[in-house]
């Protein structure tokens, strides 16, 4: 859901209040069936999809059907039968994702490679679902196949009621743009499901609901304005706007996933948390322990493992298919691609030469080596961001270039860097990176304690009012998308 746009906190409200009114005079009339929390919990999700989007929704509902029927009579068979009717699941679920995904990209960007005029031509057809993806395809698509695959591999046959499973892939807080939540993690609590309307719930999800509007709507949306992707010439500022966008993308997604897991409190829900302070990370392969981390796991457990099976030899040649993939996931361009290939690459240079390399620096009393990790780890992740921002192909090689040509990093480039934004502009950006760099060091500190979670600082009481505070003083006047829609 987009907890950017005013229409789902008034769609939610409009909901909720007549909802839970006439649930609470129902349940003092003891007329009240526990069923009716499920019926209520599906009908919300739902109505506020389609609030989101009418054409996901479109899509979306197919899915739904599919997939449970399917999942329904797989439950029911054994052996070969059970995987054939997987397969199939799997096959349809991913060649839908690809249809309104990755088409385009196939024949304009892949064959319109070596098949002249046929980019022209296709743009020139009016084919069905080829505007803009539909908002949550990627994360719902996602969530349903690695669903169908642990009831296949389930010991428990059991039957899956629809409404449970209806609440299952429709949790409104997450299912536009997760967690995408596993069956073990969500299912057990989402089956036969019960409003669980409590002080410490409310209190717990207000505290993170905190953190996230602060994240979104104070950090990200101010940083979003000052980021420049027109920059091609100054390599300060192509580092510059790459570490703003790294900074922004962090707290925009992790901002949406911390208002969803604070969402999922209120009602009772624990979601798994997408975040582990990731930029904390000393090392490449922590990184990505720590970075969007349902999604890291799904490519872990349904690509990586299936693809390497017993070929223990080749995991480096499969980890680096699986990272391209992933790459290639978030969206259908080269950029994309060579962002997930990029951090495939990091990982196996991680692999053969990060022992050798984090011996030496334990060897040198002064160079503070965990200082070094982590920035050559921050270093590395910023370039990446490089990747990620740019879809203009031929602008991000430009900008490549231009960093790897030493003589670019002049006196008179850094003071153009230097003097880049007017004074009022150049003030407010000051003012949110030091609201930034406090939120991350609270994060830092956070892991040095070794608490229930990373961000134990940042939801405690005093702090998530504080953060509430400061977000209705200093949100940004204009929202920016959330970056993850787009996938």
């Amino acid at each position: 859901m987009n907890f950017s746009e005013f229409s789902f906190w008034w769609v939610l409200l409009l909901f909720a209040i007549p909802y839970f009114t006439v649930r609470y005079v129902a349940k003092s009339l003891n007329l009240w069936r526990g069923v009716f929390d499920a019926v209520g919990l599906a009908v919300m999700s739902l109505f506020l999809f389609v609030n989101a989007s009418k054409s996901s929704f479109a899509i979306f509902m197919c899915e739904i059907i599919f997939n449970y029927i399917m999942v329904w009579l797989m439950l029911r068979q054994e052996k070969w039968q059970a995987k054939l009717i997987a397969t199939v699941v799997v096959v349809i679920d991913i060649a839908i994702l690809a249809y309104f995904k990755y088409l385009n990209f196939f024949v304009e960007d892949v064959l319109g490679l070596v098949v002249p005029g046929l980019a022209e031509t296709w743009q020139s057809k009016s084919i069905p679902g080829m505007g803009s993806i539909p908002p949550g395809l990627s994360f719902y698509t996602f969530q349903m196949v690695g669903f169908v695959v642990d009831s296949y591999t389930s010991r428990k046959k059991q039957p899956i009621a629809a409404l449970d499973y209806v609440n299952f892939v429709s949790f409104f807080p997450q299912v536009v743009a997760g967690p995408i939540e596993r069956r073990a993690d969500l299912f057990p609590q989402i089956e036969n499901f019960r409003f669980k309307l409590t002080f410490d719930n409310f209190e717990s999800g207000f505290r993170w609901l905190s953190l996230g509007l602060f994240m979104k709507f104070v950090l990200a949306d101010n940083i979003s304005p000052y980021i420049k992707l027109d920059q091609v010439d100054n390599p300060w500022l192509v580092w510059f706007f790459a570490f703003l966008f790294t900074l922004q993308i962090y707290f925009d997604f992790g901002g949406y996933s911390f208002i969803a897991v604070g969402l999922g409190k209120f009602v009772g829900v624990k979601l798994t948390l997408n975040f582990l302070a990731p930029y904390t990370s000393q090392s490449i392969n922590e990184f990505w322990r720590r970075w969007h981390v349902t999604l890291s796991t799904w490519f872990r457990d349904y690509v990586f493992l299936p693809l390497m099976g017993k070929n223990m030899k080749y995991a480096p040649f499969y980890l680096f298919i699986t990272f391209t993939l992933s790459g290639f996931w978030h969206g259908a361009a080269w950029n994309f691609i060579l962002w997930g290939a990029y951090h495939g690459l990091l990982l196996l240079v991680l692999r053969y030469a990060g022992r050798p390399f984090y011996k030496f620096l334990g060897q040198q009393k002064f160079l503070m080596p965990q200082f070094i990790s982590w920035a050559l780890t921050f270093g590395s992740v910023i370039l990446g961001c490089l990747f990620f921002m740019e879809t203009n192909t031929g602008r991000l090689m430009q900008k490549l270039l231009v960093l790897i040509t030493p003589w670019n990093y002049s006196l008179s480039n850094l003071g153009e860097a230097l003097t880049f934004f007017n004074e009022n502009g150049a003030a407010a950006l000051v003012f949110t990176l030091f609201l930034s760099i406090g939120l991350l060091l609270m994060e830092q500190i956070g892991v040095w304690r070794q608490g229930e979670t990373d961000y134990d600082l940042l939801v405690s009481p005093w702090m998530s009012r504080v953060l509430l505070v400061l977000t209705i003083l200093f949100a940004a006047n204009t929202p920016s998308p959330f970056i993850y829609f787009e996938f």
